[in-house]
């Protein structure tokens, strides 16, 4: 006999079913990136998933979260400038191997694989959320005397996250030391250092957007409430199913046991 309340069960697995999907947060990520990522979420709370990518030359990986979580996470991925820019320094000149570049590409190649190097070698320090270089080496003159040269210079951005006390993880001498000492002939003077700090991270949630399990499933406490109730009245339905059900079935039961009458 097919129970009644069975029917029950099938809008409670696709409320189930819904409230655990995810959505796709980042894709084509580095696995230093996709790690990065994949740390920061668990630490504020996020069930994150972390996934290679099929397909392409170079390996990549994806991050996937709950629906309920993407905008607290999009949220925490800008407040981290993650996923870190991509400066490839010297690999631009690689990537054009087997062209011939004019003179002028050739030397806009080399000035910007010269400060992606920088840029990228600043970016692992940490508690440095983003750094950008630009350097500009002039053109040779073997006409020019050698104190009337002109001398090579670099422009250097540095977005930081401040530590514990305040301090910023490198101060502009420890940058226009390390820039200098990565580009022929630079002078630590000759570097201009422009340091940002970001703001703060806000976790400054209202008690309705605070994220809390029922059932195993992360939600806000506003959707939480609703859940609950959705879940209680499907219970409370089929238990009256069950109970509806079982009564019938005893009373079917107990009338087929009923004495026969004789003639």
């Amino acid at each position: 006999m097919r129970l009644p309340h069975a029917r029950i069960l099938a809008p409670a697995a696709a409320l189930l079913l819904l409230a655990g999907c995810s959505i796709e947060l980042q894709h084509g990520l580095l696995e230093e990136d996709a790690n990065a990522i994949y740390v920061l979420l668990t630490e504020n709370g996020i069930s994150a998933t972390k996934a290679k990518e099929e397909g392409g030359n170079t390996t990549t990986y994806l991050i996937s979260v709950p629906k309920t979580d993407a905008a607290q996470a999009a949220k925490l991925l800008t407040e981290h400038s993650l996923p870190r820019p991509n400066d490839i320094g010297f690999a631009t000149i690689r990537q054009g191997k087997g062209m011939i570049p004019t003179q002028v590409e050739e030397r806009a190649m080399m000035l910007e694989a010269t400060g992606g190097e920088v840029s990228a070698s600043l970016n692992k320090v940490d508690g440095v959320l983003e750094a950008r270089t630009i350097v500009m080496i002039p053109e040779k003159n073997d006409l020019a005397q050698p104190d009337k040269k002109p001398q090579p210079a670099a422009a250097v951005f540095v977005k930081y996250r401040a530590s514990m006390d305040g301090k910023p993880p490198l101060d502009e001498v420890a940058v226009k030391r390390f820039a200098a000492s990565a580009v022929e002939d630079l002078k630590p003077e000759n570097v201009t250092v422009l340091m940002s700090q970001a703001q703060p991270a806000t976790n400054e949630l209202t008690e309705d957007e605070h994220l809390q399990y029922v059932l195993g499933l992360r939600m806000t406490k506003a959707s939480a409430g609703t859940f609950r109730a959705m879940v209680a009245v499907v219970a409370l339905v089929m238990l009256g199913m069950a109970g509806l059900t079982t009564w019938t079935f005893l009373r079917g039961g107990s009338g087929s046991q009923r004495p026969k009458r004789t003639a």
